[in-house]
């Protein structure tokens, strides 16, 4: 890539001293000239495009029929062989436990069954990386109707890229983003022969800048681009010609306009077929014109660290040298000794950062790179965790995406130099997403067992959590073997700490102003409370993050700790206001004030909206559903399906080593079950669990004042639920038990069994504390209270007295939207979560 330049090797440069004082800001203050952004002028273009670049008399785009090329494989008996056939649609997975989504083999028109390997009954089919497999007695290729592959991804990729079938206007057709590799970019869709032409004045010294690649089609076999040309057309003449070659990758070009800098001129960009136009699907990644600068920059960089625990850090009072490089860096910053991340995991945690919603809220919600893109910033992401990905809606904003999974950080670094480099003097917004910490603790080179002083035992760097867990249930794991293990997670961060150190000491070297935000999405545990990892727990060692913000320019004499409690809630809402820039309501506060002297007046205010603000944190996967609120120097913690209830000072407890629960009254608890309703917007509070063992009639449980029900998810008591996302399927949900349904006065619930699940629990929230009820079935009535136990031929309940929380229908919808089918995982993305355990 042009911009793609080393950048020097040597000495890492110095963090400039700071001020001794907190600085004004003038970060809303625009100064640099952003350029022309041809993207954002698609309303002002004209636009000339060919109606389709599928050739004549092909067949219907992703159909196959698979007449020929079937070999026998194996068999067991005369009725039940095994044929195969090389797939004509790329294949990411060694293995399939379900067919792709929108993949379907068809014979005659009806879907042959799918069933996962090893071989399956007669007449299905399965597949895996080494082709398609049916079990039937004759060669599928002797059918008087062959069997038919039907790929919807490739009939939904060549719908929208050929404006005829799109049913898009030109405006609407031509903004696209392509994924080549591990690079996402936005840019233009100009298929060949097509043309888009703007009337623009040039700045001085003009100089077009973008991206070129054919749209690569998802099969294996079938038609292919054979490369197209781009023309840069200036008032009718040929400025340059660009070739665009079919290799799957961006070639990043430079078009130098500066003979017509300050003129207004007629720009055309045109695409041209090499030779045929078949497949000459031609990407333009951001196209953009820059001139000379005209003053200086604006930077925001957001640094997000996997799995970085606040204990094992230097400035937050580790005993070892780990995060010492970043002493400098800190020195100048605003530490923020009390950040909570809203979830033990990294995806809902990083969803908060980004957004400025609290999880659930924040799928599918637009990211800070949405705001400051639409004011005319450069915006870049660069990642290393499976999870933050665009299938998952994480680049929503960003001009250009990198991921690749579990990349050093000095790759990743190296990375980001690059793109700064690139947009050095243009106003710009980097997240630089570093996953060194997360396992498998294998630093490179001297960082690997830096800080090692004890035998690791039967623990290797390569076992996952599950697998390590199983050692320590066996009771194989000493004390010392797991200290082994925490000092390789200690020389991981060590290692990022040193190269992070120099490269945020490089970024002040760049021009502007740069506001550097470093945060992590969770912490890691180390038997504090029994387990190891993460997404497992929500004590401080998994939940509580690290939150450090250096206002530009840095600020002296410090660090400067901030006690209050924040969360990660409260980053987005914090640029914005720093920035001076509109977006949709937040459900953080803006912690501007403590980094800005102008603001100073508002810090007050600030503070006292910390102490009263209740945080949410859950979204556990690897355990059974809780919920936690942080408030008034407390954690509480609600367990979804048993009611189990914890209560930590953690203001004088913060390794929460003493629960105390037990020494408080049901109404003295009631306080927190407020705070945790509070926090959530959940109904939390006494109650009762109806659980349900037998259950073939309605029957409705009638009280004296207005309750709220909800029959509880069966996935909220399992110890590890089912990875939608990565193609598992969960257990059968509350809608299998039955229906619960509220009367219009609150007072009543009726519950109308399905018959699909026989075993449930419906959760209750009372209105007041030992309210009893009248239960009414096809036999009568009769009065039931906590404690009771109902047993008849049709029907047997159990009710149980305690706290209840309701949140499923919520996380449910919420759930089911972030669950909607996408694009298949990558093969890589597959194998680097079954490596890690997340995926069976």
């Amino acid at each position: 890539m042009w911009w793609m330049l080393l950048v020097g090797c040597g000495q890492a440069p110095q963090m400039p001293e700071a001020g001794e004082t907190l600085p004004t800001s003038t970060l809303h203050k625009r100064t640099a000239d952003q350029g022309i952004r041809l993207v954002d002028r698609i309303a002002e273009a004209t636009l000339d495009l060919p109606a389709t670049n599928v050739p004549e008399g092909t067949a219907v785009a992703g159909q196959f029929v698979l007449d020929s090329g079937w070999r026998r494989v194996s068999g067991a008996g005369d009725s039940n062989n095994r044929w195969r056939h090389s797939s004509p649609v790329r294949l990411a997975r060694k293995r399939y436990s379900a067919p792709p989504q929108g993949l379907r083999l068809l014979k005659a028109g009806e879907d042959i069954p799918f069933e996962a390997m090893p071989f399956g009954a007669t007449g299905s089919w399965h597949l895996s990386s080494d082709g398609i497999f049916i079990t039937t007695q004759d060669s599928p290729a002797t059918w008087p109707n062959p069997p038919v592959l039907h790929s919807d991804r490739e009939t939904t990729l060549q719908t929208r890229l050929n404006v005829q079938a799109s049913g898009l206007s030109p405006a609407e057709f031509v903004p696209y983003s392509l994924t080549l590799d591990a690079i996402t970019r936005k840019g233009l869709l100009l298929p060949a022969p097509g043309t888009a032409t703007w009337r623009l004045t040039l700045p001085p010294a003009a100089d077009l800048r973008l991206g070129l690649a054919i749209v690569p089609r998802t099969v294996t076999r079938g038609g292919r681009s054979e490369g197209a040309r781009l023309f840069v057309e200036v008032n009718g003449e040929v400025a340059a010609q660009l070739a665009v070659r079919p290799e799957g990758r961006f070639q990043d070009a430079r078009v130098d306009l500066s003979a017509h800098g300050g003129q207004e001129v007629q720009i055309t960009l045109r695409s041209d077929p090499a030779g045929s136009a078949d497949w000459d699907h031609v990407f333009l990644a951001d196209p953009h014109i820059l001139g000379t600068p005209t003053g200086p920059p604006r930077r925001v960089i957001i640094v997000g660290v996997d799995t970085l625990r606040v204990a094992s850090m230097t400035q937050h009072g580790a005993s070892r040298d780990t995060t010492a490089p970043l002493e400098p860096f800190a020195a100048s910053s605003v530490l923020f000794d009390a950040a909570y991340a809203p979830a033990p995991r990294t995806r809902p945690s990083f969803r908060t950062s980004l957004t400025g919603l609290q999880p659930l809220n924040a799928i599918g919600a637009p990211t800070v790179a949405d705001a400051f893109r639409a004011q005319g910033f450069y915006t870049a992401g660069i990642t290393a965790n499976v999870h933050l990905v665009p299938r998952f809606g994480f680049n929503s904003g960003f001009d250009y995406w990198h991921y690749e999974n579990g990349t050093d950080a000095d790759v990743q670094i190296r990375r980001a130099k690059r793109w700064l480099s690139a947009h050095e003097h243009q106003d710009s917004l980097l997240f630089l997403h570093l996953m060194d910490p997360h396992t498998f603790y294998r630093a490179p080179g001297r960082f690997a067992n830096r800080y090692v002083e004890t035998d690791p035992g039967p623990l290797d760097p390569d076992l996952n959590r599950w697998r390590v867990m199983a050692l320590s249930d066996a009771g194989r794991l000493t004390r010392e073997n797991k200290q082994w293990l925490q000092a390789r997670y200690d020389g991981e961060v060590r290692y990022m700490a040193e190269e992070l150190a120099g490269f945020l000491a490089w970024v002040e070297t760049l021009p502007g102003q740069t506001l550097v935000v470093l945060h992590s999405d969770h912490g890691e545990e180390f038997w504090e409370h029994g387990g190891y990892e993460h997404n497992h727990t929500l004590y401080q060692e998994v939940v509580q993050g690290v939150l450090w913000i250096r206002p530009p320019g840095g600020w002296g004499e410090g660090p400067h700790h901030v006690e209050k409690n924040v969360g990660l809630v409260d980053i987005v809402p914090t640029l914005l206001d720093l920035f001076d820039l509109e977006s949709p309501a937040t459900d953080g506060l803006s912690l501007a004030p403590l980094l800005d002297a102008g603001r100073a007046a508002k810090v007050e205010e600030l503070n006292t909206s910390l102490e009263e603000r209740a945080l949410p944190i859950g979204h556990l996967m690897y355990d059974t559903e809780r919920w936690a609120v942080v408030a008034d120097g407390h954690k509480y913690i609600l367990q979804t399906m048993s009611g189990e209830e914890e209560l930590y000072e953690v203001a004088t407890d913060p390794l929460e080593l003493r629960q105390v629960a037990p020494l408080y009254s049901q109404e003295q608890m009631d306080k927190w079950r407020r705070k945790l309703a509070q926090a959530t917007g959940w109904p939390v509070g006494a109650g009762w669990r109806v659980e349900i063992t037998r259950a073939s009639v309605p029957f409705t449980l009638r009280f004296d004042a207005p309750v709220e029900g909800l029959i509880l998810d069966p996935e909220s008591g399992r110890k590890r639920r089912a990875n939608l996302m990565w193609g598992e399927t969960s257990s059968k949900g509350p809608d299998d038990l039955g229906s619960l349904t509220r009367s219009e006065d609150g007072l009543s619930l009726t519950f109308s069994p399905k018959g699909t699940a026989k075993n449930g629990t419906l959760a209750i929230r009372l209105d007041h504390r030992g309210q009893t009820a009248m239960l009414q079935t096809g036999d009568g009535e009769q009065p039931v209270e906590a404690g009771a136990t109902i047993s008849t031929k049709q029907l047997r309940l159990s009710l149980k007295a305690g706290a209840v929380i309701l949140p499923q229908n919520s996380v449910r919808q919420a759930l089911a939207q972030e669950n909607t089918p996408k694009d298949e995982a990558s093969g890589a993305s597959m194998e680097a979560l079954q490596a890690l355990g997340y995926v069976e």
